[in-house]
């Protein structure tokens, strides 16, 4: 039998539960990393992985070898489950490709937040379940990853296995690194996505381009711009763009390391520029959108005029007619964030074989072209067009010349996502000073 963690014993109706108060449930879940690294090594010894049970392992298996193991098998695919789009994404294209090309089955499991996967697992380690569980791959990114990786929570590294990690510039930071942290093979890449403003045209012919700039909009106009109230992912990827555009910009935050030093002093200047923001927001900042289609209800009824928003969401608004023609999106240079995401593989996986293709899959020219289409989802790719085909080449060149807008030129000035430390700290102290 593997110990208790005192941690999880101290805090269950927080870990394993879900709550309302999400920073505090990531900070809790971030704690216990150090010391699921410990339960992962000590269990190792009491409880047979399904590497030790069978004689295959995939790690050391040929790509070949990996398909006819998974073949006749279900995929269990934890993934956010928040957007129609995207779900159908999953379950028609993706599923099938998965069952019409190898035979394999996808079950989607739809999550509020990705942090439910990730205590999943957790508590499927505590327990000693260390094969066969609930969970064979995750869309993530961010501080789950961090989690995940520095608890040793990971099944890895793998994508050197993935026959579409070809057509990826592997000098790319996109590509290596989750905010700041080293992927090392623990990831496969799968989302190229672009958290930017929006605004009706129409009504804001000159938008701002910083945000000392977005200040005096907002009191020019009150009552017309909103962001998603965090915890929630797109509210703290506002807070975190609010960060560079307060502070001095991106680059003193850069680096795997979170800096306490540079945070204590540069914080409280955040804190003030969204208190100053907070009444000439829509409601008078008394409410706030809880769900990014809350906020792009409230865009597209004329009630706010400018959100952040990300890219894909334009693309699919505008496709949709969700929006109106007047949307125009734009970037803060230095301020408006590169923020991918990827697929992962729990060290319990029960099917890791089938894990390993679906994130092929996923990550596959095919894959990153579907998702990219604005009537599809609007996602722009993670991988470099210039190491397909030709034919494909033009098929990505169509599909953004549909997109809407120019979709190079508007995120050639993005920045990355930092350490996650600093998104977990910017979730508490909005909960703490502006909540």
């Amino acid at each position: 039998m593997c110990p208790d963690l005192p941690v999880f014993d101290e805090y269950p109706s927080i870990f394993f539960r879900m709550t309302l108060y999400l920073p505090r449930r990531r900070f809790l879940t971030l704690s216990a990393g150090a010391c699921l690294a410990t339960l992962v090594t000590n269990c190792a010894s009491n409880g047979s992985s399904q590497s030790q049970e069978s004689a295959f392992d995939p790690k050391t298996a040929t790509w070949d070898e990996i398909v006819a193991a998974a073949r006749g098998t279900t995929v269990n695919w934890a993934m956010w489950g928040g957007s129609d789009n995207i779900n159908k994404f999953a379950d028609d294209w993706v599923g099938s490709k998965l069952q019409s090309e190898y035979s394999v089955t996808l079950n989607r499991v739809p999550l509020n937040d990705t942090v439910e996967a990730v205590n999943k697992v957790v508590s499927e380690v505590q327990a000693g379940l260390k094969s066969g569980g609930s969970i064979d791959l995750i869309w993530i990114n961010g501080e789950n990853f961090r989690t995940m990786k520095q608890g040793n929570l990971l099944y890895g590294p793998f994508t050197d296995k993935l026959p579409a990690m070809q057509h990826y510039d592997l000098s790319n930071p996109a590509v290596l690194s989750d905010f700041g942290l080293p992927i090392d093979g623990y990831e496969a890449p799968y989302t190229g996505s672009y958290y930017v403003m929006a605004v009706n045209g129409d009504r804001v012919p000159q938008p701002p381009q910083n945000f000392q700039e977005l200040l005096a909009w907002a009191q020019a106009n009150p009552g017309r711009f909103a962001y998603v109230a965090p915890p929630a992912f797109d509210g703290s990827r506002f807070l975190l763009t609010a960060l560079y555009g307060t502070t001095g910009g991106y680059d003193q935050y850069a680096g795997a390391e979170f800096q306490e030093t540079l945070w204590n002093e540069k914080s409280p200047q955040l804190v003030e520029y969204l208190k100053q923001l907070e009444p000439h927001l829509w409601r008078k900042g008394e409410t706030y959108p809880p769900t990014a289609n809350r906020l792009t209800e409230l865009f597209a009824n004329g009630e706010i005029w400018m959100m952040p928003i990300f890219v894909s969401s334009v693309a699919e608004g505008l496709a949709t007619g969700q929006l109106p023609p007047s949307t125009r999106a734009f970037t803060m240079p230095g301020i408006s964030l590169n923020d991918p995401s990827f697929t992962a593989i729990p060290v319990n996986a029960n099917n890791p074989a089938g894990a390993m293709i679906l994130a092929n899959i996923l990550a596959s020219p095919e894959g990153q072209l579907q998702k990219f289409k604005p009537d599809v989802w609007g996602d722009p790719p993670l991988l470099d067009v210039s190491k397909i085909s030709p034919e494909l080449q033009k098929q990505f060149t169509a599909t953004e010349t549909s997109y809407g807008m120019p979709l190079k030129t508007l995120t050639q000035d993005t920045v990355p996502v930092v350490n996650a430390e600093y998104t977990t700290r910017l979730e508490q102290i909005w909960e703490q000073e502006i909540a």
